[in-house]
C-alpha cells in the first residue's frame, strides 16, 4: 500500500493522542507507531486477513481508535479498517472511535452514514 501524503500528519496525530491517553485513567495503550508496543491485529472468526488499528486501550472495554486525515475519510483502504474495527467493536463488546482533525467532524459521520457503521467521532487539534 502506498503511503498518504499526510501520512507525516497522521503519525503525528496517533502519537498526539497515544500520548495524551495516559492521562485518561486507560491501560495497556498501544499505538502503531514509534515508542509504543503495537496493537494487536485486529480479526473476525472466518475471515482472512484482518488489520492492526492505530491505537488500542483498555478501560471497561477494549477501546480501538483509528485515526484519519482529510484525504483518508473516503479512501478504500479507510472503508474495510472501519467496517472490520466496527464490526468486531459489536460483537466483542468494545469501543470503535474514528478520531479526525475538527474540520472533519462532518465528512466522518456521513462516512459512517454512508456505510451504515456504528463509531464514536472524536477530535485531535
Amino acid at each position: 500500500m502506498s503511503k498518504r501524503r499526510s501520512q507525516m500528519e497522521h503519525d503525528s496525530l496517533v502519537e498526539m493522542l497515544a500520548d495524551g491517553l495516559y492521562s485518561k485513567d486507560l491501560k495497556d495503550i498501544r499505538a502503531d507507531v514509534t515508542g509504543f508496543h503495537k496493537p494487536d491485529k485486529i480479526t473476525l472468526p472466518g475471515t482472512d486477513g484482518g488489520d492492526v488499528p492505530d491505537i488500542t486501550a483498555v478501560g471497561e472495554k477494549l477501546i480501538i481508535y483509528e485515526i484519519e486525515t482529510p484525504d483518508s475519510i473516503f479512501d478504500e483502504h479507510t472503508e474495510g479498517q472501519w467496517s472490520l474495527f466496527a464490526s468486531y467493536a459489536q460483537e466483542n463488546g468494545a469501543v470503535f472511535c474514528v478520531v479526525v482533525p475538527p474540520m472533519c467532524v462532518a465528512d466522518a459521520k456521513h462516512r459512517l452514514n454512508q456505510l451504515a457503521l456504528t463509531a464514536q467521532v472524536l477530535t485531535v487539534p
